[in-house]
């Protein structure tokens, strides 16, 4: 079975580099280009066409790249999942910009010129190779946060927001502190789901959402055994409910635009259980075990049956030998 194509969306407000840029990734394997000169344009691609990974310029004629790379983490689009491969370049890259595109987790980084060579090699690198990336509410608060400051240009509230970025980043390292046991050591995790090697949907985006699912309820799991405190907890029980709802969105976003309706009609009702079971798993009471893992074992069990034939299939490198 073939990978649905990817689709690479480029934006340059000067047409030789977005020609450049868009003759590069339509060569990529697999791939299939859309271009932009404004930020308005791309937008309205983002918008209607499922964009697999960004290619923008930061500096630009109108709304900046930055300004467009916020909205597609914030899920601004209806098409375009928030945590797509984005890679940024520019001719001048100024601090306080590269530091803004960390904020909202870019993936890479080019500085103008860049080689045909150099730009597909990070093409192909970026839709094989994941990031972690926050749910969408937490980039939109940041966005919110990062323009705020700008529209009233108060002193006080660029110090607020730095205030801020510093106690999410204390934040961040005292869940990780929450990993280690009593000698320091850091906790021995393991794959509660696991995502069968060399398989697919036949859709690059199904595959990315189910795989995260995975990651992300995986983590529930190793928090909740290791008896991690409640607010470790609590927070990857939301990032798996925020998965499992970005999966099902997806799902339904492609399921207008795609034919196969024998495996569309299948997958919406292995997503149907799925959407019971997290609805579950958001109202679950972490403190009483033997819920919780009772839980678990029907997820466990959910993703047993929807990781199998005619659902997923090897793809066509591999044998034609069950999954597993």
């Amino acid at each position: 079975m073939l990978l649905k194509n990817f689709n690479v969306l480029v934006l340059d407000d000067v047409i030789l580099m977005c020609d450049f840029l868009y003759g590069v990734a339509n060569k990529v394997p697999g791939c299939k280009a859309f271009k932009a000169l404004d930020a308005k344009t791309a937008s309205e691609i983002l918008e209607r066409e499922p964009i697999d990974l960004l290619i923008t310029d930061i500096e630009l004629k109108g709304p900046s790249g930055l300004d467009l790379l916020s909205r597609v983490r914030s899920g601004a689009f209806t098409a375009t999942a928030h945590d797509i491969p984005i890679i940024v370049f520019s001719g001048n890259a100024y601090r306080e910009l590269i530091q803004q595109c960390i904020l909202f987790d870019v993936n890479d980084f080019l500085a103008k010129p860049v080689s045909a060579v150099q730009l597909s090699k990070k093409i192909q690198h970026h839709l094989q190779h994941e990031k972690l990336i926050q749910p969408a509410a937490h980039y939109a608060d940041m966005k919110q946060r990062l323009e705020a400051p700008k529209a009233t240009d108060d002193e006080e509230g660029q110090r607020r927001f730095r205030v801020a970025i510093v106690r999410e980043l204390e934040q961040k390292a005292e869940q990780e502190e929450q990993e280690l046991d009593e000698q320091g050591n850091k906790v021995e995790t393991r794959d509660f789901l696991h995502w069968p090697e060399d398989a697919t949907t036949g859709y690059f985006q199904l595959d990315r959402r189910l795989k995260n699912l995975a990651y992300n309820l995986s983590c529930f799991h190793n928090v909740f055994i290791n008896n991690c405190k409640t607010v470790a907890i609590d927070a990857e029980r939301k990032r798996a409910c925020a998965a499992a709802d970005y999966l099902i969105h997806i799902a339904k976003t492609m399921q207008q635009r795609e034919q196969r309706p024998e495996f569309w009609s299948m997958l919406q009702q292995r997503l149907q259980k799925l959407q019971a079971l997290m609805a579950e798993l958001a109202e679950v009471n972490v403190k009483h075990h033997k819920q919780v893992l009772a839980l678990l074992k029907k997820l466990a069990y959910w993703w047993m049956q929807t990781c199998n034939r005619p659902l997923i299939n090897k793809t066509e490198a591999e044998d034609e030998s069950s999954l597993h």
